[in-house]
């Protein structure tokens, strides 16, 4: 089994790289639907639907880009993205349209200042 570290991985908005990346998470769920009869043991359960959503946190620059612009959508409420792109390492990728759910800057005395980033999917999400 291969171990993946996060040394390569990137987050491109809108063909825009978000500078100073220092974690990303992705997360795709599928729902379910139980579909058990009263009275048997074990659960039986339908699909229903699957989503996705982003988490990113970098160290806090307001000039960089791509940090600016989010903040810019978030402030104005234009927050659907055409194009989020969450690489994996230099070429395999997860793509789809989101919409940027949360921007928090955290400010704490004696350490670096932070962006974190949260974004639901809009429709499909492909791997490349």
């Amino acid at each position: 089994m291969a171990i993946k570290t996060h040394i390569i991985g990137k987050i491109v908005i809108e063909a825009s790289e978000l500078g100073q990346l220092k974690s990303s998470t992705l997360t795709v769920n599928i729902n379910t639907g139980d579909t058990s009869k009263i009275g048997t043991p074990w659960e039986s359960s339908v699909e229903l639907g699957k989503g996705w959503e982003v988490a990113a946190e970098c160290d806090y620059d307001p000039a960089d880009t791509a940090q600016a612009a989010m903040i810019t959508a978030y402030t104005s409420g234009d927050v659907a993205i055409s194009s989020l792109d969450v690489y994996e390492d230099a070429s395999v990728m997860h793509t789809g349209s989101a919409l940027l759910t949360s921007a928090v800057i955290t400010k704490s005395m004696g350490s670096v200042d932070t962006l974190s980033l949260a974004f639901k999917g809009i429709g499909a999400l492909s791997h490349a």
